[in-house]
């Protein structure tokens, strides 16, 4: 008769969950990150898209943030939840100008924890406004 203490089927069942336990969580954390990164380089490249525009026309203006919004929808962020800030108002030629997109992404783990991410863009434009 076999001893119970040297059965390997009970050993292998643990080798697994606790495996499980581990790879899940992993898993699901290159998954949200990698989704993280996806939604931060989106809301980058709208921002420097907005900052040139910025520039060609003055500073902050409507068609400035209709640009940023469709480039935002485009990316499949919902320009409402986003913050901009576009300073200053106006710029004349040569004069910088800031645009910064602040946004809210939710990370999901299983098993270690829930939390929104931060993600901030901003980039610098030239006016090309002679005023």
């Amino acid at each position: 008769m076999k001893s119970a203490a040297r059965d390997p089927r009970g050993l292998a069942t643990l080798e697994a969950t606790l495996m499980i336990a581990i790879l899940v969580p992993l898993l699901f954390a290159i998954l949200e990150f990698g989704s993280a990164l996806e939604r931060w380089l989106s809301q980058d490249a709208a921002t420097v898209q907005a900052a040139r525009y910025a520039g060609e026309v003055g500073g902050d203006t409507p068609e400035v943030r209709g640009l940023l919004a469709d480039q935002l929808r485009g990316s499949g962020i919902d320009p409402s939840a986003v913050s901009i800030e576009i300073v200053p108002a106006r710029v004349g030629w040569r004069e910088p100008v800031r645009v910064s997109v602040t946004s809210q992404h939710p990370i999901a783990i299983p098993f270690l924890f829930s939390t929104m991410l931060p993600l901030r863009s901003s980039a610098v434009g030239r006016g090309e406004v002679n005023r």
